[in-house]
């Protein structure tokens, strides 16, 4: 009798120890604290460009396979719905316009090009090759602002595209744990204005004329704010009289909907930023830079989007006012 005690409190024992391990497996986004238990938020990843896979082995029938195998890697991706992906007809324009390959992009300069056009955060390339039986999958994920580089590979016997999902997966891993490696940090008013240090602003005088949409009606502009805190930061004066003024800012800013995964929403951004000389009614430097970013709210990633642009941009078109 004791014998078979023991031996059910060994089975209930176990058993127990499998459903625990069990019940903890199924819930790995779950954090407990203290009483409540926490899920954690989905990743958005920033807006990434899938471009064609390099064909390097003739089984693999010249480029047919490479560009097979990014499509399916596209749509693959895209099922997950937590990375901003260009849509392909975008991408073979902005592609054309630049009289660039798909294959390839090995140049960071054209990499940055396209990025801007597209307002790509992160590219995807890769090639597909043979080795001894083994078909082989290389993704290459390169953040286009910083030319950083993530590597994930796939191989197998089976046939290229079946090794498609398995490598979609290894990619979204990949940028949903180390995209902000790949991405330059934010902008913030300290940081620009170290970079334009050489501008003394010695009290001189500017004069701000902005215009910002994000289509909704939002008080306090995102530009307005961002130019006149690094102003200050580099001791200019900022005046409501242009004919007072050393210096004039015009700065158009707009914002609109790039798409809505799960709990965020994204936006797209365009600033543009002009700076005269007042007394000569001179253009001293011109420029416009596109930014996407993701938030809570449309609002949120509106006013992130446009913050970021206009600092970025600022700490190029300013380092005329020396």
């Amino acid at each position: 009798m004791k014998k078979t005690i023991a031996v059910l409190s060994m089975v209930l024992f176990v058993v127990g120890n499998a459903l625990f391990a069990q019940e903890n497996a199924v819930k790995p986004a779950a954090e407990t604290v203290g009483e409540a238990v926490v899920v954690a938020e989905p990743i958005m990843v920033p807006t990434t460009a899938v471009l064609h896979f390099e064909a390097r082995s003739r089984r693999a029938e010249g480029d047919k396979v490479g560009k097979s195998v990014s499509e399916l890697l596209f749509v693959n991706l895209l099922e997950g719905g937590n990375i901003d992906l260009v849509e392909r007809a975008e991408l073979d324009k902005a592609l054309d316009e630049l009289h660039l390959s798909a294959v390839g992009m090995a140049s960071s300069e054209s990499q940055v090009k396209l990025g801007q056009i597209i307002g790509a955060k992160i590219l995807i390339t890769g090639s597909v090759f043979d080795a001894g039986e083994k078909h082989y999958l290389v993704a290459k994920i390169i953040g286009v602002e910083t030319s950083r580089v993530k590597g994930c590979s796939v191989s197998g016997t089976s046939d290229y595209l079946d090794l498609v999902p398995e490598l979609a997966q290894k990619v979204r891993t990949t940028l949903e744990t180390d995209f902000e490696k790949l991405l330059p940090k934010k902008a913030t008013v300290f940081s620009v204005a170290d970079r334009l240090a050489d501008v003394k602003g010695a009290g001189r005088k500017v004069y701000l004329d902005v215009k910002e949409s994000i289509q909704q009606a939002v008080p306090d502009p995102a530009s307005d704010i961002a130019l006149k805190k690094l102003l200050l930061a580099l001791d200019f004066q900022v005046v409501n009289v242009r004919s007072e003024a050393d210096f004039a800012i015009v700065c158009e800013a707009i914002a609109s909907q790039a798409g809505q995964y799960h709990k965020f929403s994204s936006a797209e951004a365009r600033v543009e930023l002009s700076v005269y000389r007042v007394k000569e009614n001179k253009l001293l430097s011109v420029g416009a830079r596109k930014e996407t970013m993701a938030g809570a709210t449309y609002v949120i990633a509106a006013k992130d989007a446009i913050n970021q642009a206009t600092l970025k941009l600022a700490a190029d078109v300013l380092k005329k006012m020396k």
